[in-house]
């Protein structure tokens, strides 16, 4: 990747208390090309985050003062970043909080290089989209799709809901965007995993996996919560059952 989205040189904090484990996430990000800091404690690699203001956060789980999913927690709270849970994926009910804590993705912990990898590569590609995003309506008219009362302006990846602001996260930001550009359109669970994962070539055959199929559960989950919304009462997205979502037709009753 190398850049970001203003085609500086990518910044990524890792927050891992293994030295071993950590000296292998930094080589793996240096090879891609980006700027590394590293922290071996949750409170230390939270406010070095803050300081650093980076592009990628890497936290590793079982750091020895506050918990990977506190790091995680604090770290979306402040930074507009893409933030990358390194964890044991044995334990399903921790992925579902690390997501719900504002993860945009996981890695399994042991380390498994290739995979690792893979899940950088999937940000890389969304910062490429970005950065082609930028390069598009430069000079043109700026997108913004409308839908009742919610907003989402594509050029300064803003979401507004009856006026007021809703923070999404990056992978929330990209599921909402493919749910309203065509409202009342179902869009399944591996499509959404796709569109948040891969290349516009590779939407139709490109692989996911079955955890980043279910992971969309939770990103919209999450999704619904922010626009006040619920499962139970769909007011903005709906579930259809046994095939995916879709953005509610009508949201004139809100």
């Amino acid at each position: 990747m190398g850049k970001n989205v203003v085609g500086e040189i990518a910044k990524a904090v890792v927050i891992e208390y293994d030295e071993a484990v950590r000296g292998k996430m930094t080589t793996l990000l240096r090879q891609i090309g980006f700027a590394i800091q590293e922290e071996s404690s949750g409170q230390r690699g939270v406010a070095l985050a803050q300081r650093a203001k980076p592009d990628l956060v890497v936290v590793g789980f079982g750091l020895p003062d506050i918990d990977g999913i506190e790091t995680i927690r604090r770290v979306s709270a402040n930074l507009d970043a893409y933030v990358l849970a390194v964890m044991d994926i044995s334990e399903e009910i921790e992925v579902v909080l690390a997501f719900d804590a504002g993860a945009d993705g996981y890695s399994p912990k042991p380390l498994r290089e290739r995979e690792f990898r893979a899940r950088i590569d999937s940000f890389s590609r969304r910062q490429a989209r970005i950065n082609q995003m930028i390069s598009d309506r430069q000079g043109s008219a700026v997108k913004v799709l409308s839908h009742g009362a919610l907003r989402l302006d594509s050029s300064t990846w803003e979401v507004h809901l009856d006026g007021v602001p809703i923070v999404l996260t990056a992978t929330e930001f990209a599921l909402l965007h493919v749910l309203m550009q065509v409202p009342g359109r179902v869009r399944s669970k591996k499509e959404l995993a796709r569109r948040v994962s891969l290349d516009n070539d590779d939407l139709e055959h490109g692989y996911v996996s079955d955890s980043d199929v279910r992971s969309i559960e939770v990103h919209i989950a999450n999704l619904r919560r922010k626009l006040g919304d619920s499962a139970r009462s769909s007011l903005w997205i709906e579930t259809v059952r046994g095939v995916g979502y879709r953005l509610v037709n009508d949201p004139g009753s809100y």
